[in-house]
This record gives C-alpha cells, sequence and structure tokens, in this order.
C-alpha cells in the first residue's frame, strides 16, 4: 500500500509540473523572397566567403532573335557595389559586337552565394552594319564559389535596343569565373 501511494504522489507530482511547464516558443522567422533565395543559396556552403575584389567571367549568352553569343565581363567589387565592363561576340570566333558597362548592388551576401541587381548600359553592332544603336538591360545575376577562386554564375536579363520594338524577351547567362 505504502508503494502505491508513493507511485501515486510521484503520478500527481509529475502531472502538475507537466500541466504547469510553459511551451517553447521560438521566434517566428520571416519567410519572404530574400530570406529563401539566402536559404537556397547556401543550402550546400563550400565555406568560402565573398570577400573579392577583383571577378573575370566568360560564359554563354542566348537572346532570342540574336541567337547563341559568348561574353567576357570583368568586374570590380566594394562592399556590396559593383562596377561591370562586359564584351559580346556573336558566335564562335566573332569580332566584338557589342560592349556595356554597368552598377549592381548585391541585394544578398552571404557565405559562398550572392544575389545581384545590376543595370548595364552600352551599345550593340546593329547586324550587316557598322552603325551601333544604344542597349539598356536590366540584370538579376546569382554567382556562387566552387573554389576558394573559381565560381559559377547564371543571370537574367531584359534587354531594351534604341530602334527596336520591345518585347520583353529575356537574355539569359550562364558562365564561369574566377577572381582576385
Amino acid at each position: 500500500m505504502k508503494k502505491l501511494l508513493i507511485i501515486a504522489a510521484y503520478a500527481i507530482i509529475a502531472t502538475m509540473f507537466a500541466f504547469s511547464a510553459r511551451g517553447q516558443t521560438n521566434a517566428p522567422v520571416e519567410l519572404n523572397f530574400f530570406n529563401q533565395a539566402a536559404d537556397w543559396g547556401t543550402s550546400f556552403n563550400t565555406n568560402f566567403n565573398w570577400t573579392a575584389t577583383l571577378q573575370f567571367e566568360d560564359g554563354y549568352n542566348q537572346t532570342t532573335g540574336q541567337g547563341a553569343s559568348d561574353y567576357l565581363r570583368a568586374q570590380y567589387n566594394f562592399s556590396r557595389w559593383n562596377i561591370t565592363a562586359e564584351g559580346d561576340f556573336f558566335g564562335v570566333g566573332s569580332a566584338l559586337n557589342a560592349g556595356e558597362g554597368g552598377i549592381g548592388f548585391a541585394i544578398i551576401q552571404k557565405y559562398d552565394f550572392k544575389m545581384e541587381l545590376n543595370a548595364l548600359v552600352g551599345g550593340q553592332k546593329i547586324p550587316g552594319t557598322t552603325t551601333l544603336r544604344l542597349k539598356v538591360e536590366p540584370e538579376l545575376k546569382i554567382t556562387k564559389f566552387m573554389t576558394r577562386i573559381t565560381y559559377a554564375t547564371a543571370s537574367l536579363s531584359i534587354p531594351w535596343e534604341k530602334g527596336v520594338t520591345f518585347d520583353g524577351t529575356p537574355a539569359v547567362r550562364g558562365g564561369m569565373g574566377f577572381t582576385f
């Protein structure tokens, strides 16, 4: 009987603690595009951080109506801001057909991943002539370190060219680069 009373007392005490214990509450995580993009971009972390000042990259550029081209880009980073110079070469082994310069801002820069908004302005050669026409191109670019000095990048932009009907056709780029 004594054992049964002791067990009952322990059960009552345990029940009182269970009901009086406060539930653990965690601060709600704000789910927005930027948090989700940063989490996605750092879901596998290479343990490298963006401290690079100078970037050089080369890659493939596809714009509807112009076909495939190669691009070569140099970018100088200071804090989260950057300045960019880029050249486009339409076709394999072709001459320089377009050149752009621009400024951008890294809206996300976490560990080895960054997402930038860039504004590029330049000139593009009209096919079959030596005339250049103005080209304005807002760009969203993501970049991920692969090793300590090499990275992969992809971007989406919507170019507008003077004298050409704007149809909102995007340009897609993919490339590889290295940093200093």
